[in-house]
């Protein structure tokens, strides 16, 4: 029966993996997105150009240092890009369901819970700001290494190494995760203080390996400028919520089940927990609520999404253990869950061609050889304004002309042109640094033989575009014409 067992499972991680793939490598066209921008900065490294001086990225670098590494030997194409992405991914689901494994859900309702995270998350999982996917995988093994009681200071400093440099929030959260749920454990002692020492000695000298480079290369301070000093303007001008209804529902029943759990906590041990299990409720409710607050300030689907396996997580165990241990024990329900996970994967599978059904008069496939993004679907839009801009921007520069695009749309144009304008290339809230709004006006004013395009719409303007930097070319340049949906302004 186990060999059974084992085999359902292996095919429903097998279906998963393929619809993810089959989905977000071919299928899913290209927006204006962090896809884009994030497929752009890997890029402009693979033309010799450095992050955090050549480009505006503010998140610390193991994503795009591994992108830039599969881009040298796959080559800087979408379809590369999007294979790294499906990866990350792939190995996401995959250490949910060890995950899944190591808590020692139910046999029969692991591959259905797997699926349910699948549905839930599915649609966003694959494509876009994947470092937010990439630092789970680390989180996740770290969670592992306690579930099975084999974390010792060492891995966990090697682990926080690896979640901060993907994404420095999150690797705060991350420790601030372990401290905790390690005093919970031990106390506060000198055994205590003496462990997060080392954790932090062993993060401290992994750091090394990132900065030092950085000091050779001389983008340290740019580095510290982009990752750190925009932080607060980031966060008080990108607040937003834009979710649907019902994602802040998990992290709010997970965090009720635990609350729950503690009141009647002498109830539970007495008759449901033992203590093990119920200090493993505790350790998934601490990463549970710590990714739930990584998602601050942009809380929309995506960001929630990245914390739902973990939301997901407390309640899975929390029912588990309760009632669905015992009621599903009998291996007979392997088989029903069998089909429950068909036909869920079934639902999304009629989702994903409604979707691409729905989507073919709006797309268009790219096949020409030389595009990075060739073999890959886009809007149509994005395409057709391209290729108006590249024309414009190549007449403008045999005239000793630079012309600057300040949306969202710039990273498709600058990609196809292999042109560079640094930050301008995604002149975003929270993405210029210290002080950033400002010293960017003063520098579009000095600038000499520069045309600057911004939406002759306001309404096409992306919602962390910055208003006020708009505000400031209407007002102080002088506007020379309209090309696509832009006007042009110029200083001269």
């Amino acid at each position: 029966m186990t060999k059974k067992i084992n085999k359902i499972q292996n095919l429903i991680i097998f279906l998963i993996l393929a619809l993810i793939s089959t989905y977000f490598i071919f299928l899913n066209p290209l927006a204006i997105s962090d896809e884009l921008w994030n497929f752009q900065n890997i890029y402009k490294m693979c033309r010799g150009l450095t992050i955090y001086k050549d480009a505006n990225v503010i998140i610390t670098p193991i994503f795009f240092y591994i992108g830039f590494a599969l881009f040298k030997i796959f080559g800087a194409t979408m379809l590369t890009f999007r294979f790294y992405n499906i990866v990350i991914s792939c190995l996401l689901f995959y250490l949910i369901y060890k995950t899944l494994k190591n808590l020692k859900i139910s046999r029969s309702l692991i591959i259905v819970f797997l699926t349910l995270t699948f549905e839930l998350t599915f649609q966003r999982i694959g494509a876009g700001a994947n470092y937010n996917i990439l630092v789970c995988i680390p989180i996740l093994i770290g969670m592992n290494l306690y579930i099975s009681k084999k974390s010792n200071n060492i891995l966990q400093g090697i682990i926080t190494f690896i979640v901060f440099f993907t994404k420095q929030t999150t690797g705060v959260l991350y420790a601030i995760s372990i401290v905790l749920y390690e005093l919970y454990l031990n106390k506060f002692s000198k055994k205590f203080i003496l462990d997060q020492i080392k954790k932090f000695l062993v993060f401290a000298v992994l750091s090394l390996t990132i900065l030092l480079p950085m000091l050779i290369k001389g983008n340290l301070v740019d580095f510290i400028n982009y990752a750190f000093g925009g932080i607060l303007e980031f966060g008080e001008n990108n607040i937003k919520v834009l979710a649907f209804e019902y994602y802040p529902l998990f992290p709010i029943i997970a965090t009720s089940l635990y609350i729950f759990t503690v009141v009647k906590k002498k109830f539970f041990l007495e008759k449901v927990f033992n203590q093990d299990q119920f200090n493993i409720l505790t350790l998934l409710f601490i990463f549970s609520i710590a990714m739930t607050f990584s998602i601050i300030p942009i809380m929309n689907a995506a960001h929630f999404i990245m914390a739902m396996p973990f939301n997901l997580l407390v309640i899975f165990y929390f029912f588990d253990v309760i009632f669905l241990e015992e009621v599903f024990a009998d291996e007979k329900y392997v088989s029903k869950a069998k089909w429950i996970s068909i036909i869920i994967l079934f639902i999304i599978l009629i989702r994903i061609i409604f979707y691409i059904a729905f989507s073919m008069s709006y797309i268009t496939f790219i096949s020409d050889k030389n595009s990075h993004f060739k073999d890959v679907f886009v809007y149509t839009y994005i395409y057709e304004n391209s290729n108006e801009l590249q024309n414009y921007i190549l007449e403008q520069n045999e005239k000793g002309k630079e012309v600057v695009i300040l949306s969202g749309e710039a990273a498709y144009t600058m990609v196809e042109l292999k042109q560079n304008h640094g930050e301008y290339d995604l002149l975003f809230n929270g993405n210029m640094g210290y002080n950033g709004v400002e010293r960017v006006k003063n520098d579009i004013i000095n600038k000499k033989n520069t045309e600057f395009l911004i939406y002759t719409n306001e309404e096409d303007m992306f919602w962390q575009e910055p208003q006020e930097i708009r505000e400031f070319i209407k007002e102080n340049l002088t506007k020379k014409g309209e090309i696509s949906n832009y006007t042009i302004y110029s200083n001269e």
